[in-house]
């Protein structure tokens, strides 16, 4: 392809990145669905503001109930507590709806009587589930009473009380349709912990209950969209529980992957992939039910394909005159939704031309099954109500590659699925906060979309107010990770102002972990955390790889956290933690480097993070390298099977039967470190092999997102099923995983070169390597502007740069051994050789457009340089 002319190059990609801006339309074609309408903000993101609130006792037992009635108190019971409300109606409505939800079970009572008692399966993997009843006939003129008796859900963090919350409503209208109620949860309830008799009567004296404590309004539960504590709400009126900076989308499903009829007649289904409003019955989707379904695999279904990894709900515009009912089944695999669907099947109540969703998650595929009633059954519409977080694609990368230019994308997709509420670890499973995952989708981040808002609010809650006294996420390698990714997010952004914000945690966290030291200056888990390193055996828990590879990983935070505490000023601080980190770099090669072999052990996690924290030195990456990272791409490779391990008593390497195999040897989260320490090592060309191979592996077995975890030799046939992480396996296991999005931010990093190497990228290491392309081009976002790199291989080796003011460039360039001298815009210019005298180091000073031509450096495979043998 021709090299683009530097003067056109910003300003070609600047006319791209505004029309970009000004779309409001998906444009087919394209993986993220929202890459083109970020400007959009018609919907409301959060829909109607809920006056309702979430409530709960003030104490687990109201003491001030007791011996206000001891007369007529009964034994205690451990597990329920009681709720009374008492409201005025001044017009009898034509129907009214109860709802509750958030405790486990519940016994509803309306003016003395028994309106709902309900619970929830105990096979539930929601949290909270909307409870409904029919009041109509049980309200009254005049003053009413609601009384409720609820056993609380179950434990979850976010909620101080845990597990214990309450909301309700009775809203006067039928199921599904949103109004002003009639009385709803807020402080002006009371509760009790105790039990009386006729407590629920409307003549009872509850003057001495005390007055409810209010967790806040539904709108306001920002933590409840988290592990799918509020999944379970999507038929609650009116509730989204989508954050205020998140905006909708909608898309209609690409095709009907699967059809069953039974006995039931369909007329226009292909108006639902073609979004085709259902405005006249002519067009209208419908279903003609010829008898209600004896039992749910009677029931006619669809399976609905949207082409890709989605977020968001499924949802229902109904055109029938009565209400409906179908069942909801979701799958990032089609054999997730018609085999295991990890939501389980849920009932949808749809009203009569009405609005209904299906819960809120990440998938692919929906299939809907139609129960009935009514026989007849019409849709306006079923399509993907979507989720997203408004960003640009400010970074880019394309190659000659097309499979590379695939994978970067997929990456960047996978990432920008986790930006919701704050940057979580998968959008379906487990949809938290934790900043290992951070550490590689933050990566991402910073140089796709340069966020700034969720990246700080998302490290800011992981590290909590203070003081630290625990882990982040209750994981030492964890702790590491969050000094490391704030290190990373200044370098890309230089946000002083987040950091003297952070200043105080960040010494409280690292002290912190200074104490599971031991006295040799060796992490020896004082704390009694959970070693994580990686869902492959030996690397989580307090194993010797663990321990050994959580070792290394502090070392690099405590070099990284005194690199920040000096640039914020804090210089005591400071010596003391470089300090540390130098006596625990001698310990750990004392403790783990092997003598004999030169490398830290057998494991690939191990070794490449001994490299990726700079904790091994040039001399080890030789050994570091044939021993280990070499297998990597080997069929059947599996650094496991060893016969050596270390033994922790004796201090010494020594032999060992064979560890039995295990089919997860190591996850895409880890494998980022593996592709960085080889790229470290001088071993880019053998790492763009292993991206192709590895992830995409996964892009030829169809991924849309990269997945929670893989290995190129699992099975092909219903893949899903084979996927194991996380002490799991099978349909649980995530297809859209944040911290498998690494080589979207490794091609820029070490095919296009781009590092910034001091605070808000006021300095940059440019070091191209092409690494067997022909061609590769690419944007990195700074503070200052982008920089735009574009590399090009022939007779000579072309690297155009625009530059923008204010960052200082180093540009390290390829050359054949010992010249001193290359082109920078028609003259020649002397810089100085490094990296064994295959690279010169050019400084350019200024901002500005460059073009750097370099005679073509003939095939080469040295420390330091990559080169093609392609």
């Amino acid at each position: 392809m021709k090299l683009w002319s530097l003067s056109v190059l910003p300003l070609l990609l600047t006319c791209a990145l505004s029309a970009a801006s000004q779309s409001t339309d998906y444009l087919p074609g394209t993986l993220d669905p929202t890459r083109n309408i970020v400007a959009q903000a018609s919907n409301s993101p959060s829909g109607p503001t809920l006056p309702e609130e979430y409530i709960w006792t003030a104490t687990a037992e109201s003491g001030a109930a007791k011996g206000a009635e001891s007369a007529d108190q009964a034994p205690a019971k451990s597990q329920e507590f009681y709720f009374r409300r008492s409201f005025m109606v001044e017009k009898m409505p034509g129907n009214a709806t109860l709802y509750v939800a958030g405790p486990s079970s519940v016994q509803a009572y309306l003016n003395g009587s028994l309106v709902l008692r309900a619970s929830m399966p105990p096979e539930s993997v929601f949290f909270m589930r909307v409870f409904t009843a029919d009041v109509t006939k049980y309200l009254r003129p005049g003053k009413n009473v609601l009384a409720l008796e609820v056993i609380p859900s179950r434990v979850f963090e976010p909620i101080a009380n845990t597990g214990r919350v309450l909301v309700s409503k009775i809203v006067p209208a039928s199921r599904g349709v949103l109004e002003t109620p009639l009385v709803l949860t807020n402080g002006l309830w009371k509760g009790t912990g105790s039990h009386f008799t006729r407590w629920y009567q409307t003549d009872y004296n509850d003057g001495m209950w005390a007055p409810v404590r209010s967790v806040g309004g539904m709108n306001d539960q920002s933590e409840f969209s988290r592990v799918n504590i509020d999944t379970g709400l999507y038929d609650w009126p009116g509730y989204s529980g989508v954050a205020p900076f998140l905006r909708l989308f909608y898309l209609a499903p690409q095709s009907i992957s699967r059809v069953f009829k039974g006995t039931s007649t369909m007329r226009n289904l292909s108006s639902l992939v073609t979004g085709e409003k259902g405005a006249t019955a002519a067009n209208e989707f419908a279903i003609m039910l010829s008898e209600s379904p004896t039992a749910r695999g009677d029931a006619p279904s669809i399976v609905l394909d949207f082409g890709k990894e989605v977020t968001g709900w499924l949802e229902f515009v109904s055109s029938s005159d009565k209400p409906m009912v179908v069942t909801v089944e979701y799958g990032e695999s089609q054999e997730e939704a018609e085999h295991g669907a990890y939501l389980g099947a849920n009932s949808v109540f749809i009203p009569a031309h009405g609005v209904a969703h299906g819960p809120q998650s990440a998938f692919r595929y929906a299939k809907v099954r139609f129960a009935g009633p009514p026989e007849k059954q019409r849709f306006e519409s079923i399509r993907l109500n979507g989720i997203y977080y408004p960003v640009n694609y400010a970074g880019s990368f394309e190659s000659s590659d097309p499979l590379l230019n695939r994978i970067w994308e997929v990456g960047a997709y996978t990432a920008h699925l986790c930006m919701q509420d704050a940057i979580w670890d998968a959008p379906k499973r487990d949809r938290d906060l934790f900043s290992g995952d951070m550490d590689v989708s933050g990566d991402v981040i910073d140089s796709v979309f340069a966020d700034h808002y969720l990246m700080e609010n998302t490290m800011a809650r992981l590290i909590g107010n203070g003081p630290v006294s625990r882990h982040v996420n209750g994981l030492a390698g964890y702790s590491a990770f969050w000094i490391m990714e704030l290190a990373d997010y200044d370098r890309h952004v230089g946000s002083t102002a987040f950091l003297e914000i952070m200043h105080k945690r960040l010494v409280e966290l690292m002290t912190f972990m200074e104490s599971d030291l031991d006295e040799n200056h060796v992490f020896s888990d004082q704390s009694k955390s959970l070693p994580f390193v990686d869902w492959s055996l030996n690397m989580d828990g307090a194993t010797p790889e663990a321990v050994m590879a959580t070792d290394f990983e502090f070392y690099c935070a405590f070099v990284e956290g005194a690199g920040l505490l000096r640039h914020m000023g804090d210089l005591q601080t400071a010596d003391h933690f470089e300090n540390l980190a130098k006596e625990m770099r001698q310990a750990a090669k004392a403790n783990y480097l092997n003598p004999q072999t030169g490398d830290f052990g057998t494991r690939w996690q191990t070794n490449a993070m001994a490299v990726y924290s700079g904790l091994a030195d040039e001399t080890q990456y030789d050994a570091i390298w044939s021993n280990v990272l070499s297998s990597i791409d080997r069929p059947g490779a599996n650094s496991i099977n060893s016969t050596q391990h270390y033994d922790y008593n004796c201090c010494a390497w020594i032999g060992a039967p064979p560890v039995p195999y295990k089919v997860l040897t190591i996850t895409p989260y880890y494998n980022y470190y593996v592709i960085s320490a080889m790229a470290e090592t001088g071993h880019r060309a053998e790492a763009l092999k292993w991206i192709r191979e590895y992830w995409g592996g996964m892009i030829s077995e169809g991924a849309t997102s990269f997945w929670e975890a893989y290995d190129p030799s699992w099975p092909k046939v219903n893949f899903h099923a084979s996927l194991q992480a996380d002490g799991t396996e099978g349909y649980a296991v995530s297809l859209a995983h944040g911290w498998s999005s690494g080589p979207t931010a490794w091609l820029m990093e070490q095919i296009l070169g781009i590092e910034p190497t001091a605070e808000g990228f006021r300095e940059v290491t440019i070091r191209p390597d092409l690494a067997g392309l022909t061609w590769a081009r690419g944007t990195e976002p700074t503070p200052q502007g982008p920089i735009h790199v574009n590399l090009k291989s022939g007779e000579e080796e072309r690297i155009s740069l625009a530059i923008p003011d204010g960052v200082r460039a180093t540009v390290l360039v390829p050359v054949m051994s010992h010249t001193s001298e290359v082109t920078v815009n028609g003259r020649l210019t002397a810089g100085k050789l490094v990296e064994g005298d295959q690279r010169l180091a050019i400084t350019l000073a200024s901002g500005g457009f460059y073009e750097i031509i370099s005679p073509q450096a003939p095939a080469r495979q040295q420390h330091g340089i990559s080169g093609s043998k392609e």
